[in-house]
């Protein structure tokens, strides 16, 4: 029995396409409302000025500004992104986790060679242990020796993907672009700025961003087991999120020290809205290939498949330029 009609995808496109209007009305609202909340607020950023997101609030007391800054992260519209409310309250099918699958999976092999990078610029042992701790956890341990990309793939085997499909399919330019910036932070700004990247930028959204994910996976019908990568994030990113702020506290005791956690943070969100938007149009592009073309002249980012590669197209250009040259 098919589990994907022409019947199915044209009522289900209906649905995605009303969800579509009200949310594209409700986020020129909110960048509206934003964008005059940022003017009436926004400080002197100097070189920072070009970074987008909250604006930048220092304070004397690290905890205050610790306090802001994870209601920037918690209320960014990465965080809260239209794709990740329509999972949670629209039936998404397996077809359709498959697509946002594929992209995603990108995403999770590369989480490590972020840290990574960071362990080597960490400016002390205190630093370089707590990057060690998540490490840990990203190789395997609490999850039986299976680091997160493996547990990934069993997830994608339950979308159905084929063996080997996870390396040959097309990446929207978003999704390496995303890697590509976080290889760039890591690597060329300062410690803090990669700090807060793969900090708050990633271990405060995760455990807002995932329940979302997970609420439409089980409505999909997935096993607990199917889905142990998203549910195993939720409670360790909780512990990483915490011994990040105790490690915070201590660094982010100067204004200076705050500017380059906010920035690396508010980078990431940046790229990771930008991620969310490209999974959309691969789903759309999946769902409706027929309205693309007035999908991309509607919104200005487009849906331009130029330039994409797959992942291990990718790779191959990693390893060939050893990550450096490419990065740039």
């Amino acid at each position: 029995m098919a589990l994907w009609s022409d019947q199915n995808r044209t009522a289900v496109s209906k649905v995605w396409a009303t969800v579509h209007t009200s949310s594209v009305a409700v986020t020129k609202l909110a960048r509206s409302v934003g964008t005059s909340i940022v003017t009436a607020r926004k400080l002197k950023l100097d070189e920072y000025e070009d970074v987008p997101g909250a604006p930048f609030q220092p304070d004397a007391d690290p905890k205050v500004f610790l306090r802001r800054l994870r209601e920037d992260v918690e209320s960014h519209v990465a965080v809260n992104h239209p794709l990740l409310c329509r999972v949670s309250h629209v039936p998404f099918t397996r077809e359709d986790y498959k697509i946002f699958g594929l992209q995603h999976y990108a995403l999770v092999g590369n989480f490590c060679a972020y840290l990574e990078y960071l362990l080597l610029s960490a400016p002390d042992t205190d630093a370089k242990q707590w990057i060690a701790k998540v490490l840990v956890d990203e190789y395997g341990e609490g999850s039986d020796g299976k680091d997160h990309a493996e547990l990934y793939l069993g997830f994608l085997r339950a979308c159905g993907v084929a063996v080997g499909e996870e390396t040959s399919t097309s990446l929207h330019t978003d999704v390496t672009g995303f890697i590509k910036e976080h290889l760039r932070i890591c690597r060329d700004e300062p410690f803090l700025v990669g700090l807060g990247a793969v900090g708050p930028g990633h271990e405060w959204a995760i455990p807002k961003m995932f329940p979302m994910i997970v609420a439409g996976l089980r409505r999909a019908g997935y096993s607990e087991e199917e889905i142990l990568y998203f549910t195993l994030h939720l409670e360790q990113d909780e512990d990483h999120g915490a011994w990040l702020e105790e490690a915070l506290v201590d660094y982010a005791d100067t204004e200076a020290a705050q500017r380059q956690i906010w920035r690396g943070a508010m980078l990431s969100l940046a790229a990771r809205r930008r991620f969310w938007t490209g999974v959309q149009d691969k789903v759309v592009r999946w769902r409706q290939p027929k309205n693309m073309h007035l999908r991309n002249q509607n919104r200005v980012e487009g849906n331009d498949p130029t330039g994409e590669v797959t992942l291990q197209q990718w790779r191959d250009k990693v390893k060939s330029s050893r990550v450096m040259e490419f990065a740039r």
